[in-house]
C-alpha cells in the first residue's frame, strides 16, 4: 500500500523516538508489533473511542448519556504513554526534565493557545462585562493549568450556565499537567532505585486516590469530578501498563478475550451511565479498565479489537483528537450563544453542523499547527520557547485586563453595564443558601433547623417547601408576612413533593421527609405552600423529572391534607430563553425594550395553565404568579429602576421577590 509509511512529525510526540522512524507503517502497528512500529494505532483508535463520544455528549446530552467517561479513558492512555516514554528514556539514561517539558510544551500549548485566542476574540465580541471579566479569570486559570480548581470555586446551582463557559473543558487539561508537575519528579528520584519500591509508591497514590474518589464521588461530587487528587488513579492505571505491573496477554485467545471485555466495559459505561451518576468513584471503573485492557493487549500482537480500532478513518480521528476535544466546546458555546449558524428548528441539523465545523477545525489545527510545531527541524526550540512566551504573555495580558477591569465596560453604554451587572448576582442571602436552601452536595447536617423553621409563640406558621424556585420567594414571603414564622425547608432539585424520583440531591429525602412527615406533628402549621421549577425541573429528560409529577403532586397535598393542613401551589413565575440581565442590556443597546419580552418563553404559561386546570379538577387551591404578575400580556422586567426582576433565566432577585410576592400575598393567606 502507498502513503502509509510514517513521517516523524506525524508521530504522536509521546512515542516519537530519537531518530527517525524510517520505514515502520500502519499496518505494522496494527498487527501488534510494537517493537517494530513506532506508533500503535490501535491506540490512536481508543482516543477516536474516547473523543468522539465526549463531544456527542456534549452537543446533545439527551443521546449518550454516559459518553463522558471518554476523559477518563483519555486519562489512562496519557498515563501509559507518557509514562513509557519517561521509562524507556531512564533505562537508556537520556531521560531530563528540560526535556520532557519541552515535549510537553510541543504537544499542549501550540494548539491550545490558538483555541484560547478564538474563545478571547469571541468573549470579546460577544460577552457583557461581567461574563468577560469571569472569561478574563477562566483564561488566566487555563493558562496556569490550574482551571479545574477555577471552576471547582466558582460553581454552585446559580453559577453561570455551563454551556456559555467557553473554556470549561480545560479542566482535564489542568488535571494532566497537574499530574505531569510531579510524575517525572517521582520517576527521576524513585525509578533507578528499584522495581520493588518505585512499584509500592506508585500503588499507594494509586489506592489512596481511588479510595478518596469513591465517597468523594456521593459526598463532595463536585471536588471529586474537578480534583487531581480522585483522578490521579485513572493517569496511574496507565502508569502500572508501562511500568509492566499487569501481565499483557501472550495467546491470540487471551489477547481478544482481553480486548472484546475492554471494548465492552467502555461500551457499557457509555450506555448505562447517565450525568446524575456519582462519579468518578467505582462508576469509572469499567471504562479506565476496558481502556487498560484494550492497552495492554495490544502489548503483544494484534486482535480483532486492535484491528477494528486500527482501521484508517478511526485511527485518524484518534490523531485529531486533542484539537477535537480543544475546539468543539467552544464550537458549541458559539452556536448557543448565536453567533454561528441560523437558527433552525432541527436539532439534527444544528448538531451536525456543530460537529462539523468542529472537526473541520479539529483537521485543520492538527494538520496546521499540531504537526508542524512537534517537529524540532521546522520549529527549532528557541522558536518554540519564543513564540510560545509571547502567546502566553499576550494571552495573560488580555485575561488581566478583563479581570482587573470588569470586563471592559466601556464597550456599553453605562446603563446597559449596569444591569448587565445582575449576570454576577449572588443570590446566596437572600435565599439563605447553604442554611435553608441546601445545595445538591450540601447534607442534611447542614439544614439551620433554629433559623429556617422559627416558632415565636402567638404567630401563624406557614410553611414554604421545594426547590429553587420556592426558595426565590423567601424574601418575598418575609416581607409580605412580618407577623408569621415563615418556615423555609428548600433544596438544589428537590421537587415540591413527597415522591421523588430520581434524587439528585443529597438531602433532599430527608428534607421532604422532615416537611410532609415530622413537621406537622410537631407544629401548629396554618398553610403549606408548594412551589417548583414547574416548567422546567420537571420537563421530560431533567434531573428531578418524574413521568407522573402531577400525580405525585397530587398525593402530596392529600397528605398534607390528611394532616388538617391545606397546602397551596403556587404556579411558576416568568422565565426567558437566556439571561434577562443579558436580554435587557441587549435591547438597551439596541435600542429596543420589547428585546427581552420578545425571548421570554411559553412553556412557563402552557404550565402555568395545566396546573391551574389540574388543581380546579381536585378541588387544590392554586395561586398563578403568572397571572398575578403578566396579567396584561406582558411581563415587568424590572423589579426597580435598574433592578432585573430576574438575574438568570428564571429566579427573583431579592427586589423581584418583593415585588412578585406582593401581587400574590392576599392568594396565599
Amino acid at each position: 500500500m502507498t502513503n502509509t509509511a510514517l513521517r516523524r512529525e506525524d508521530l504522536p510526540l509521546e512515542l516519537m523516538p530519537d531518530a527517525a522512524p524510517g520505514s515502520e507503517s500502519l499496518e505494522a502497528a496494527a498487527a501488534g508489533n510494537t517493537a517494530q512500529a513506532g506508533w500503535r494505532a490501535d491506540i490512536d483508535g481508543l482516543r477516536a473511542l474516547a473523543v468522539l463520544p465526549v463531544v456527542i455528549f456534549h452537543i446533545a446530552q439527551s443521546f449518550l448519556r454516559g459518553g463522558y467517561v471518554g476523559v477518563d479513558i483519555f486519562f489512562v492512555i496519557s498515563g501509559y504513554l507518557i509514562s513509557r516514554n519517561v521509562f524507556q528514556r531512564l533505562d537508556r539514561g537520556t531521560f531530563s526534565l528540560g526535556s520532557f517539558y519541552e515535549h510537553r510544551l510541543r504537544r499542549i500549548f501550540p494548539a491550545y493557545s490558538l483555541v484560547l485566542l478564538a474563545t478571547l476574540g469571541m468573549s470579546l465580541a460577544h460577552d457583557l462585562p461581567a461574563e468577560s471579566r469571569g472569561f478574563g479569570v477562566a483564561l488566566l486559570a487555563a493558562l496556569g493549568s490550574v482551571s479545574n480548581i477555577y471552576f471547582w470555586a466558582t460553581t454552585d446551582y446559580f453559577s453561570v450556565l455551563t454551556e456559555s463557559q467557553a473554556l470549561l473543558h480545560t479542566w482535564s487539561l489542568s488535571v494532566e499537567e497537574q499530574f505531569y508537575l510531579f510524575f517525572p519528579l517521582l520517576a527521576l528520584l524513585l525509578y533507578r532505585r528499584g522495581g520493588a519500591g518505585f512499584r509500592g509508591v506508585l500503588l499507594a497514590i494509586f489506592l489512596a486516590s481511588l479510595a478518596l474518589s469513591i465517597p468523594a464521588a456521593y459526598l463532595y461530587p463536585l471536588t471529586a469530578f474537578y480534583s487531581l487528587a480522585t483522578r490521579a488513579w485513572e493517569l496511574l492505571l496507565g502508569s502500572f501498563l508501562a511500568f509492566g505491573m499487569l501481565p499483557a496477554p501472550r495467546r491470540p485467545l487471551t489477547r481478544n478475550l482481553a480486548t472484546a471485555a475492554g471494548l465492552v466495559l467502555i461500551l457499557a459505561s457509555m450506555a448505562l451511565l447517565t450525568p446524575l451518576s456519582p462519579f468518578p468513584g467505582l462508576a469509572a471503573l469499567p471504562p479506565c479498565l476496558g481502556a487498560a485492557l484494550i492497552i495492554l493487549g495490544g502489548e503483544t500482537g494484534g486482535s480483532v479489537v486492535a484491528r477494528l480500532l486500527s482501521w484508517r478513518p478511526i485511527a485518524f480521528i484518534g490523531l485529531v483528537s486533542y484539537s477535537l476535544y480543544l475546539w468543539h466546546w467552544p464550537v458549541m458555546v458559539a452556536y448557543r450563544a448565536g453567533l454561528i449558524f441560523a437558527e433552525t428548528d432541527s436539532k439534527l441539523l444544528a448538531r451536525g453542523g456543530v460537529f462539523a465545523l468542529s472537526f473541520v477545525l479539529a483537521v485543520l489545527s492538527w494538520w496546521a499547527v499540531e504537526r508542524t510545531t512537534r517537529d524540532r527541524r521546522r520549529v527549532p526550540t528557541r522558536l518554540l520557547l519564543a513564540g510560545s512566551a509571547t502567546m502566553a504573555g499576550l494571552l495573560a495580558t488580555m485575561g488581566l485586563v478583563l479581570a482587573g477591569s470588569g470586563g471592559l465596560p466601556g464597550r456599553f453604554s453605562p446603563q446597559a453595564a449596569a444591569v448587565a451587572s445582575y449576570l454576577a448576582y449572588d443570590p446566596a442571602i437572600p435565599y439563605r443558601q447553604g442554611r435553608c436552601f441546601l445545595e445538591r452536595t450540601d447534607r442534611f447536617a447542614d439544614f439551620d433547623r433554629p433559623g429556617c423553621l422559627p416558632d415565636l409563640s402567638g404567630r401563624p406558621s406557614y410553611l414554604l417547601l421545594g426547590d429553587s424556585h420556592a426558595a426565590h420567594l423567601y424574601p418575598g414571603l418575609r416581607a409580605a408576612f412580618p407577623e408569621a414564622n415563615i418556615l423555609q425547608a428548600t433544596g438544589v432539585l428537590c421537587p415540591a413533593t413527597a415522591v421523588l424520583q430520581p434524587v439528585v440531591s443529597l438531602a433532599c429525602p430527608q428534607l421532604v421527609e422532615m416537611a410532609v412527615n415530622q413537621l406537622p406533628g410537631e407544629r401548629r402549621i396554618t398553610k403549606v405552600w408548594l412551589s417548583s421549577a414547574w416548567s422546567g425541573g420537571l420537563a421530560a429528560g431533567s434531573p428531578g423529572w418524574s413521568p407522573h409529577w402531577l400525580e405525585d403532586l397530587g398525593r402530596t397535598v392529600e397528605m398534607f391534607r390528611a394532616k388538617g393542613i391545606e397546602a397551596v401551589i403556587i404556579g411558576p413565575g416568568p422565565e426567558y430563553a437566556g439571561g434577562l440581565p443579558r436580554l435587557l442590556a441587549i435591547g438597551i443597546e439596541r435600542r429596543d425594550p420589547a428585546y427581552a419580552e420578545a425571548a421570554r418563553r411559553e412553556d412557563a404559561l402552557r404550565i402555568d395553565r395545566s396546573l391551574a386546570a389540574f388543581a380546579a379538577e381536585k378541588g387544590f387551591a392554586y395561586v398563578s404568579l403568572l397571572g398575578a404578575l403578566c396579567g396584561g400580556g406582558a411581563c415587568p422586567a424590572y423589579a426597580a429602576p435598574g433592578v432585573p426582576l430576574i438575574f438568570d433565566a428564571s429566579h427573583f432577585t431579592e427586589a423581584g421577590s418583593v415585588l412578585a410576592v406582593s401581587k400574590i400575598a392576599g392568594a396565599l393567606r
